[in-house]
């Protein structure tokens, strides 16, 4: 593993805390999980972490989860409104939102677990997806530049992906159960740590 589960537990609990605080949908975050999570990997384990973008597919215990939209011609992609987003770093794929996948697939019941595997061990296509863990990504730089050329627009994505490396620490180092996070008209506001708990790993 690049990171121990419990720093990746951690790092998913500062994004989701910071995420609910902004009124987001943390089960549809995936920009957010990626960007700060790639930003944490490099500001605190020196290490080149990316974000990627598009077409995402996951084995979870034999549910099967599709972040993807079906084309005309029979085929899936990434690259539309139904996209997902992790982080590639040093040889691994690390998804920082996998906890919440329990309310993004709440029907599928998935449990929340981390999700950190080599990419070498990625399935060869969408449809070799055979046993409980194995997961398929394909990559949509254009359609990912895109996205995020729109987001980075918002002054406050930077400040909040510098507030998510300022508070993580990583174990067996104290983290602060809260912090406070100013709003846009300055007013200061309470932020708890918060996120599922883990139940292991895919």
């Amino acid at each position: 593993m690049l990171i121990k589960q419990t720093d990746y537990h951690r790092i998913y609990r500062v994004i989701n805390s910071l995420v609910v605080n902004e009124g987001g949908n943390q089960a549809f975050a995936c920009m957010y999980f990626s960007t700060f999570g790639a930003f944490i990997l490099e500001h605190h384990y020196k290490v080149k972490a990316s974000p990627k973008g598009g077409l995402a597919a996951y084995n979870l215990d034999g549910a099967m989860l599709l972040f993807a939209d079906h084309r005309d011609d029979g085929y899936v992609s990434g690259a539309g409104e139904n996209f997902h987003c992790w982080v590639e770093a040093e040889g691994w794929a690390i998804d920082f939102m996998a906890p919440a996948f329990s309310e993004t697939a709440g029907a599928l019941g998935v449990p929340s677990k981390m999700f950190q595997r080599p990419i070498s061990a990625m399935a060869p296509s969408i449809n070799d997806l055979n046993a409980s863990g194995a997961f398929f990504y394909q990559s949509e730089p254009e359609a990912t530049s895109r996205r995020f050329a729109e987001w980075d627009k918002f002054a406050m994505i930077g400040d909040l992906a510098s507030i998510a490396a300022n508070w993580f620490r990583r174990s067996p180092k104290q983290m602060l159960p809260s912090i406070s996070v100013a709003d846009q008209n300055g007013n200061l506001k309470l932020v708890k740590l918060a996120g599922n708990p883990l139940i292991g790993s895919w």
